[in-house]
């Protein structure tokens, strides 16, 4: 493809071309000026010296607080809820435990646990597993909490036909809680701005 540019006065035309395009000019003092850095890319200079290293991230314990919309659970001396989290600017990664050996009464309604930052969106959890110790058995355990909050209310899964479905953890659902029993729920979610 051939393009012509041609003027009657004296002027500069700036013409942008592919690398291996030819450009020929003609005319009375004519010249063709090639702008500074203009031309083929170089070689890549060298690598520059690496950045100071950032913070570690640490695992920090975090008071573990929760209970049920009902009833409250009680407990033979404080409750055996355990969890950390690690954060590293916005993003928090937490796991908790639960275990039931001290618990006196599960209490009644859906359970939840305060998670240790308010989320920034809308998020359900869903690496969490209930152990029915008695039977062997484990049960699916999600968490799902509303942006800006950090109550997490805890539920389990159900089935009806071919359909699978989120139902309230809660004594008697998916089972009958014994002391024996325990819980554990990990995640990773947005932080709300502090």
């Amino acid at each position: 493809m051939t393009d012509v540019i041609t003027t009657e006065t004296t002027s500069t035309v700036i013409v942008a071309t592919p690398a291996s395009a030819t450009v020929s000019v003609s005319g009375v003092n004519s010249a063709i000026v090639i702008p500074p850095g203009a031309g083929a890319t170089g070689p890549q200079g060298p690598q520059g010296e690496q950045g100071p290293e950032g913070p570690t991230p640490e695992e920090v314990i975090f008071e573990v607080l929760g209970g049920a919309l009902g009833t409250q659970p009680t407990f033979n001396g404080a409750p055996l809820f355990s969890g950390t989290y690690i954060k590293v600017g916005s993003l928090v990664h937490f796991q908790i435990q639960v275990d039931f050996d001290n618990i006196t009464s599960f209490g009644s309604g859906q359970y939840y646990i305060d998670l240790p930052f308010a989320c920034k969106y809308n998020y359900q959890f869903s690496a969490g597993c209930l152990h029915d110790i008695s039977t062997g058995r484990d049960y699916p355990i999600f968490g799902h909490v509303f942006a800006g909050e950090v109550q997490m209310l805890l539920k389990s899964i159900d089935s009806q036909g071919n359909a699978a479905f989120n139902i309230p953890f809660a004594q008697g659902s998916p089972i009958t809680l014994a002391t024996a029993d325990n819980f554990h729920l990990s995640g990773s979610y947005i932080a709300e701005e502090e």
